[in-house]
């Protein structure tokens, strides 16, 4: 009789200390997901600092493209002013 009933409290506390171990294993990944997510949102504003500093750049290598065209453009005018003058030099 006393065999069983210690056999019974231990299940007992085996049953007891899974829980336990269940509960706190949940607990520590719900800290664990959070951590992640204040982390996260931490970073946001980096990330979108990050993303716009990206944007502007882009944005300078386009204008500096745009002006190394219409360089060429200015370029080409003259280049063609120039011979013209050439021709009527050499009529």
């Amino acid at each position: 009789m006393c065999a069983r009933v210690r056999e019974r409290e231990c299940e007992r506390d085996r049953v007891r200390e899974r829980e336990r171990e269940r509960v706190r294993k949940s607990e520590s990944a719900r800290e664990h997901t959070c951590a992640r997510e204040r982390k996260r949102e931490r970073e946001r504003p980096r990330v979108r600092e990050r993303e716009r500093e990206r944007e502007r750049e882009r944005e300078r290598d386009r204008a500096s493209e745009s002006e190394r065209e219409r360089q060429r453009e200015r370029e080409s005018v003259r280049e063609s002013v120039r011979e013209r003058v050439r021709e009527r030099e050499c009529a």
